[in-house]
């Protein structure tokens, strides 16, 4: 998932994600905001990093929606 935050961050659509991985660009978001669902979940839990609610924004904020670019 950090490789599809870091195409994100570079440009790539949800599209173009989706179609690396095999599969649609809904499938690729949904996959991905389950992901950053369970980092929050994570977060503060003994031997677990997770993010923090500033780190699910911003998070949330790479990831958009999936029809955005």
């Amino acid at each position: 998932q950090l490789t599809v935050r870091a195409a994100r961050v570079a440009g790539a659509s949800w599209s173009q994600i989706g179609a690396a991985l095999g599969t649609s660009k809904q499938a690729a978001w949904e996959a991905h905001t389950r992901w950053i669902d369970a980092q929050r979940e994570a977060y503060g839990k003994p031997g677990q990093m997770g993010f923090d609610e500033a780190d699910v924004a911003e998070a949330r904020a790479v990831a958009g929606e999936p029809e955005d670019r």
